[in-house]
């Protein structure tokens, strides 16, 4: 029998046997002048029924949804596995393997960027076995190239597929090193390299201080750098304070660009946060202004178990290029991991 209509009968007994429950015996044969009763009883039967198939309808979808999501987590990890084993000529027990993929969606409604609608997909190839400190990442993300204002507010970045090999270096007194050699599949194809320095380390009980400084060489492209800096203080457990400057510069173009940020990060639950933010950012050509100033708040949720995330990313904008009129967006993006850890 088909299982919907399994699930019909179970529904429609589940009901059955409720009514005769909350009647506590059964009841004689209703007279005629009972009618209208046993007809409101029967709509609110029906009506329990609906909400019941409905309920399990919703069930069997997400079911369905989290099946298909396993068999391809698995499959990814065993990519990884796979190569690793490879790469490494022998197999060393059942160590976790940190491969992962991920799908984002991002969809935009603006003032005057009407309509905007991009799919990316990204991850990383975990390779515990082959090398201490080696993994091979692949990825259409590349936020490097991208202008602040892409970075910071519009979610694009470059949709040119990556491949590169990353040594990390041991973590030494708070600062952090590692190095990635790769190709971008741009045609031609394009090498490119990036080390990346990260450090930080309490102030006191309160403020937090990190730094990190990226330095980047594409082929066709050329130099560039992103330094990043920022200071976090702790207001309560579940809310802090964050005060962040970054300064980007691609050589090529003689373009230098800063941004300024304050927000306030809180934990609304154990898998849903908030962030409010408000910023400027400027650049040096073709003169050196401030080209937008923004505030926005950015909801996060994870909708179902830890690999289904939604974000929802209220905007208001004032930029130069639009003569400082207020430009309201929104924007919604829908993140799937497949992972097997």
């Amino acid at each position: 029998m088909h299982r919907n209509s399994i699930c019909r009968q179970l529904a429609f007994v589940w009901v059955a046997v409720a009514s005769t429950a909350s009647a506590g015996a059964i009841e004689p044969w209703p007279e005629l002048d009972q009618d209208a009763s046993n007809g409101a009883s029967e709509n609110e039967e029906s009506s329990v029924l609906l909400r019941a198939i409905e309920e399990l309808e919703l069930q069997e979808a997400w079911r369905w949804l989290e099946d298909r999501r396993d068999g391809v987590s698995r499959n990814v990890t065993i990519v990884g596995r796979n190569l690793d084993d490879w790469l490494a000529g022998e197999a060393v027990g059942d160590r976790a393997n940190e491969s992962y993929l991920r799908v984002r969606l991002n969809q935009r409604i603006g003032r005057f960027d009407t309509y905007y609608s991009k799919a990316n997909i990204g991850g990383r190839i975990d390779l515990p076995r082959a090398a201490e400190r080696w993994k091979l990442i692949f990825e259409t993300e590349t936020t490097e190239q991208n202008s602040l204002t892409d970075q910071r507010l519009n979610n694009v970045s470059s949709s040119d597929f990556t491949g590169a090999f990353r040594y990390e270096h041991p973590e030494w007194n708070g600062w952090r090193f590692n190095h990635d050699v790769g190709v971008k599949s741009s045609i031609p194809l394009d090498p490119f390299y990036r080390f990346r320095i990260r450090y930080g380390a309490d102030i006191n009980e309160d403020w937090y201080f990190g730094l990190s400084n990226r330095v980047f060489y594409y082929h066709h492209d050329g130099l560039g750098q992103d330094s990043r800096m920022f200071f976090t203080r702790t207001i309560t457990d579940a809310v802090n304070f964050r005060i962040e400057s970054e300064i980007k510069y691609r050589h090529d173009e003689r373009l230098t660009e800063f941004a300024q940020s304050f927000a306030i990060h809180q934990e609304l639950g154990p898998q849903a946060t908030m962030t409010y933010e408000t910023g400027l950012i400027a650049s040096n050509r073709p003169v050196t202004e401030v080209n937008n100033y923004y505030a926005q708040m950015v909801y996060r949720k994870a909708i179902y178990e830890d690999w289904l995330i939604m974000e929802v990313v209220p905007q208001l904008l004032f930029e130069s290029r639009y003569n400082w009129k207020a430009d309201p967006r929104v924007q919604l993006n829908l993140e799937i991991y497949f992972f097997d850890l």
